[in-house]
């Protein structure tokens, strides 16, 4: 500063000199302002702990994820290499929407946050509102809470302090139409959640709006999706991993390993079959079983084929829950018992009889990732799926059969006709006499 002030005081040009006193006054403000910024304490800390605090501050302004903050996944190489192809394409549509569905705990929101923390930085604002469906039902106004955030994290002004769901979401979308933005929607659970927080006008070019949902007809019948707008829309349908991802996934959970130990081999291999590539099954599973000897491994594989995991379980039945008909959740509970693996056809058929809107149910369930269908018409549930719909009807009576509504397994079905034990909330059993 002192060489800079001689040269000043020397400098014979008027013009000049003002300009290098401006520079030095500017130049003496932005000293004093780093002089008067408050470092952090390191005192009685160890260096590499403070300096990871400094580094992990750094990615969080840069907006840059640190590379440990990222989920684990595994065998989704392939989506989460298309969704980054879809995120980088340089579309200038009005509207870009990509929908993520699947059944609870197949890793819809895994994979939501992990291509988000790869790519926000890439937009000029982003939100991931996570768990909407849940905090929705939690709180009276958990809608309202979820647009504040938004509003937040798009807005550079203060969130406006008001109960009304509409006013919030004209903000949104007139912020939305201003702004290259990033969004995620996680959980959706009905249109009401989308259209409160997407509006129906279009958004700025090159914004991409990323949605996970149990329901895979949701999306299209948003506000949104008007003849004005016109939405350029994608799905994926996570369906849950191969034998190979599930078994490495199951390692990494049980023996903190990509590898199988020793003489695990074969219990491994039967509880991969038992979670037919559901992650949330293999994480939850593998954890329970960490340092547990390999007899344990197998007395466990023999209570579950008798009655799910709890927290399995109720992941599941979140999905059974938000079925809006009776009818659709009684005709899971026959499918489940009695027909997973028939033809379609005779299924209605059958369960028409019966007073069941079967078509229009069957639908609903498909649309809910409860229920598929297979080239040759079969109705396929995942075996989670149907041991969970089973437990309900389980949950009716756990020591009498003869009091549940349905009866699948042989020797309980024999049984009860033997002793005449069945009362009028039987509706529905299989009996195969080889099986005696």
């Amino acid at each position: 500063m002192t060489k800079h002030q001689q040269r000043m005081e020397m400098e014979t040009n008027v013009k000049k000199r003002n300009e290098l006193a401006l520079k030095m006054e500017l130049w003496k403000k932005a000293l004093t302002q780093v002089a008067d910024l408050k470092g952090k304490n390191t005192k009685g800390r160890k260096e590499t702990e403070f300096i990871k605090e400094v580094v992990t501050e750094i990615h969080h302004r840069l907006r840059v994820p640190l590379s440990h903050t990222l989920p684990c996944l595994i065998g989704m190489e392939d989506d989460i290499e298309f969704i980054g192809s879809w995120l980088t394409d340089g579309s200038c549509h009005a509207v870009d929407i990509l929908t993520i569905i699947g059944m609870g705990g197949i890793g819809k929101t895994s994979l939501a946050r992990y291509v988000y923390m790869l790519y926000s930085k890439d937009f000029n604002k982003s939100s991931f509102i996570e768990g909407i469906n849940a905090r929705c039902k939690e709180k009276f106004n958990g809608l309202l809470d979820l647009q504040r955030q938004l509003c937040g994290d798009i807005s550079k002004s203060i969130p406006l302090q008001v109960h009304d769901v509409s006013v919030y979401t004209s903000k949104i979308k007139n912020t939305l139409a201003r702004k290259k933005t990033l969004l995620v929607l996680d959980d959706v659970g009905c249109l009401d959640q989308l259209d409160a927080l997407l509006g129906n006008e279009a958004f700025h070019e090159g914004s991409k709006i990323i949605i996970t949902t149990k329901d895979a007809s949701l999306t299209e019948r948003c506000a949104l999706f008007n003849p004005r707008v016109q939405p350029k829309h994608k799905k994926i349908s996570l369906n849950g991993l191969d034998e190979f991802a599930s078994l490495e996934l199951l390692c990494i959970h049980a023996f903190q390993s990509h590898m199988s130990k020793e003489g695990y081999e074969d219990v491994l291999i039967e509880l991969v079959q038992y979670c037919e590539g559901h992650p949330l099954a293999l994480e939850i599973l593998g954890r329970s079983l960490q340092k547990r000897d390999v007899v344990y491994w197998k007395e466990c594989i023999k209570v579950l084929k008798k009655e799910p995991h709890s927290h399995i379980n109720n992941a599941l039945k979140m999905s059974f829950d938000s079925l809006p008909f009776e009818n659709d959740k009684e005709l899971l509970k026959h499918i489940a018992c009695f027909f997973v693996g028939m033809d379609r056809d005779v299924t209605e058929t059958i369960l028409n009889a019966c007073d069941i809107n079967t078509r229009y149910g069957i639908t609903n369930l498909i649309d809910r990732c409860l229920l598929s269908i297979r080239w040759n018409n079969k109705l396929m549930m995942h075996q989670l799926i149907q041991q969970m719909g089973r437990d309900l009807v389980r949950q009716e009576s756990r020591d009498k059969p003869w009091k549940r509504s349905r009866l699948w397994r042989h020797d309980e079905s024999f049984k009860v006709l033997e002793e005449k034990k069945g009362t009028e909330n039987l509706i529905g059993l299989t009996l195969d006499m080889r099986m005696l």
